[in-house]
């Protein structure tokens, strides 16, 4: 059975998937939308995928059995619902929005399609981040330390917070979803962040150029985390966790693992393919019928979207955010 995909955005992150999805035996995009011309064109002439004239043709294009929703956040509108009233699958990037109403309801839509459903959390499905999920199984934590540095995307709407929501909600979102992922849910967040360099290098940017969190989590652990997207000298990120006898890192957004007690020492570097992975799972789950491969639907990961805009809220409001009653759907 061969998978036909359509591919809704075709920028960046959009290559990923076209590279991981040439390796899949039974998949291949057919079809593919892109509001820049030149970048449909470009998966087209990889793929040799048809160019549709809108999303919504796209989403109308009974030949197609599965989506891939890859265009920025703040420019989705309908169209998971759509996909989702059209029975298609839907393979949806992070983070899923910037409003939690819109995404609670496109959610609920999901759900009650029965459609299978993936979101852009690839992370997880390293043999890194599954060593760790295995050995930190049953342990007690009690401190999470988290950082990711790096530099600002160059598109001109990443740069303003009410379009990408800032480098914690798009980008430094992988690493909050590893705490949820491997550690516990988040109870409780506090934010400051700060706009010192940005206001000198692009006054009219009004995303932040660094961030400083404290949350604690519903397993008791208590945690912090540091970001910045104005680090050029520096490019990187760490997830350190503590327990009583034992110390856990992962590194470079989970490629590498350290684990240290009075048993061992190791260190281990994954040779996976993150996106490659994640797309094999989604396909495979298509194939089959069968969604207990994928490690990340659109339900679990509007809990971490929750995470990230609380802690843009907290900035705001100056006050801590109860994520305690945030429930889903």
């Amino acid at each position: 059975m061969s998978i036909k995909i359509g591919m809704i955005g075709a920028g960046g992150i959009a290559q990923n998937h076209v590279k991981a999805l040439a390796r899949i035996e039974n998949a291949r995009i057919a079809t593919v939308f892109d509001i820049n011309p030149e970048q449909a064109a470009k998966v087209a002439n990889a793929t040799g995928a048809t160019i549709a004239t809108s999303a919504e043709r796209l989403l109308d294009d009974k030949e197609i059995d599965a989506v891939l929703i890859c265009s920025p956040q703040f420019a989705r509108g309908q169209l998971e619902e759509i996909a989702a009233g059209n029975n298609l699958h839907l393979l949806v990037e992070k983070p899923l929005g910037l409003n939690m109403e819109d995404v609670t309801r496109k959610g609920r839509a999901i759900r009650e399609s029965g459609v299978i459903n993936s979101t852009g959390y690839c992370l997880r499905y390293l043999d890194t981040v599954q060593m760790a999920k295995q050995y930190l199984h049953g342990k007690q934590v009690h401190l999470v330390q988290v950082h990711r540095f790096g530099t600002r995307h160059p598109a001109k709407w990443w740069n303003q917070l009410d379009l990408s929501g800032g480098f914690l909600v798009d980008a430094v979102t992988h690493q909050v979803d590893l705490v949820r992922y491997l550690v516990s849910e988040f109870n409780e967040v506090y934010a400051n962040f700060g706009r010192n360099t940005i206001l000198q290098e692009s006054p009219d940017s009004t995303i932040y150029d660094g961030g400083a969190l404290s949350f604690t989590l519903a397993n008791g652990a208590v945690g912090t985390l540091t970001e910045s997207c104005v680090s050029p000298y520096y490019n990187g990120s760490e997830i350190k966790i503590f327990g009583p006898d034992f110390y856990l890192s992962l590194r470079a957004n989970g490629t590498q693992i350290t684990i240290i007690d009075n048993d061992q020492n190791i260190t281990k570097i994954t040779k996976m393919d993150a996106y490659y992975e994640q797309d094999k799972s989604f396909v495979e789950a298509i194939v089959s019928g069968d969604s207990t491969h994928v490690l990340s639907n659109y339900e679990d990961a509007s809990k971490t979207l929750v995470v990230t805009l609380a802690a843009n809220q907290s900035f705001i409001e100056r006050k801590s955010m109860s994520l305690i009653e945030t429930t889903y759907g």
